[in-house]
């Protein structure tokens, strides 16, 4: 019973060990302090850090080749508002492999001068992608594949992974 009784308190006080605060502060002498009570009125730069569990590392989900991909070389994805079927293949291929990106609607004369100043030429032809300095027009998933191979992006999302790539933020009226 004792053994028992004392398995239950050391489980009772690593949790409540798990969820404490620690404070961090400057005295009026610029001598740092640690502690896990609040500090003096007079403190300076104080700081508030609670701590979790030691055996868990938070991450933003993203790898670090998806981070610098995306540093490097962002994507861009033209549409158009009368293109419905290939450009929700090319924005689910995106999803698939993860990949953030920004839309661009094209639905105006400035959309419009921006996409031929990005791809030359007259024609407009969406779908539409740009990684970095690498552009392919009309989606294709062989060459799509191809070209975020080359700028680094993985080829898939990270295991577990829940979001799929999706629009970085919203792009109404093409920007």
């Amino acid at each position: 019973m004792a053994i028992r009784l004392a398995g239950i308190m050391l489980l009772a006080f690593a949790t409540a060990v798990a969820g404490q605060t620690v404070y961090r502060w400057l005295d009026q002498e610029g001598r740092v302090h640690y502690a896990d009570q609040s500090p003096p009125q007079d403190a300076k730069q104080v700081q508030e850090k609670r701590l979790g569990s030691p055996n868990f590392v938070e991450t933003s989900g993203a790898t670090y080749a998806m981070i610098r991909a995306q540093e490097n070389f962002p994507v861009t994805l033209y549409t158009a508002p009368d293109c419905s079927a290939e450009c929700k293949a090319a924005r689910d291929f995106l999803g698939r492999r993860g990949v953030p990106y920004v839309e661009v609607q094209i639905s105006s004369a400035p959309d419009a001068a921006q996409y031929r100043q990005t791809f030359g030429g007259e024609e407009i032809f969406v779908p539409a992608v740009t990684a970095g300095g690498q552009k392919q027009k009309g989606f294709e998933s062989a060459a799509w594949t191809r070209l975020l191979d080359d700028v680094g992006y993985p080829k898939a999302p990270p295991p577990g992974a829940t979001a799929a790539g999706s629009p970085i933020r919203p792009a109404p009226g093409g920007r």
